[in-house]
């Protein structure tokens, strides 16, 4: 009987010190290719990228338990270019988040430039993630990203101010592939 009890307040203990580290996300709903379903996009104040653009998003697990994400926009003839790169945890603290030119930068030096664009992903709860990117300090992004229960649908709430200081608010959509 004891032996019974020990094994029940493991069990017990362990399920509340999970409990007690906060929201956590399903390990795999984000790993994998997302493609952006432009007509259920939206684009606020618009107007929207050039009819037959989009964008991919590829996330995969790094063995650290990191989450690496590669964006690409995927103009109307079909080339895709970077949008950025990132490795991080989902524990709201900041990480190098590389566009092209500082990866060109970074890749070209022998002596590591200091990075100055830095994204964060803070987890609401099992489904729904807030990211935070940030430029010389500065947050230039909140946006909030949620996977549907079922796995197949993504989506991404952004705010920020454009190159004009005109407040956008974008609704994108993404499937899975």
């Amino acid at each position: 009987m004891n032996r019974s009890l020990v094994v029940a307040m493991t069990i017990l203990l362990g399920a509340s010190l999970v409990r007690a580290q906060g929201p956590s996300l399903k390990a795999n709903s984000i790993i994998g290719t997302w493609k952006q379903n432009m007509e259920k996009s939206t684009y606020n104040p618009g107007p929207p990228p050039p009819k037959g653009a989009y964008a991919v998003r590829q996330y995969a697990a790094g063995e650290d338990g990191s989450i690496v994400a590669i964006t690409m926009n995927v103009n109307p003839q079909g080339l895709p270019s970077l949008g950025a790169v990132a490795a991080a945890n989902y524990d709201g603290r900041e990480y190098v988040q590389h566009t092209v030119a500082t990866l060109a930068t970074s890749l070209g030096s022998h002596i590591s430039p200091r990075i100055d664009r830095t994204i964060s992903y803070k987890p609401l709860d099992a489904y729904t993630v807030q990211i935070v990117q940030k430029q010389d300090d500065q947050i230039v992004s909140i946006s909030t990203r949620t996977i549907s229960r079922d796995g197949i649908t993504m989506t991404e709430q952004q705010d920020f101010a454009n190159a004009e200081g005109q407040r956008v608010h974008n609704i994108l959509v993404f499937g899975k592939q």
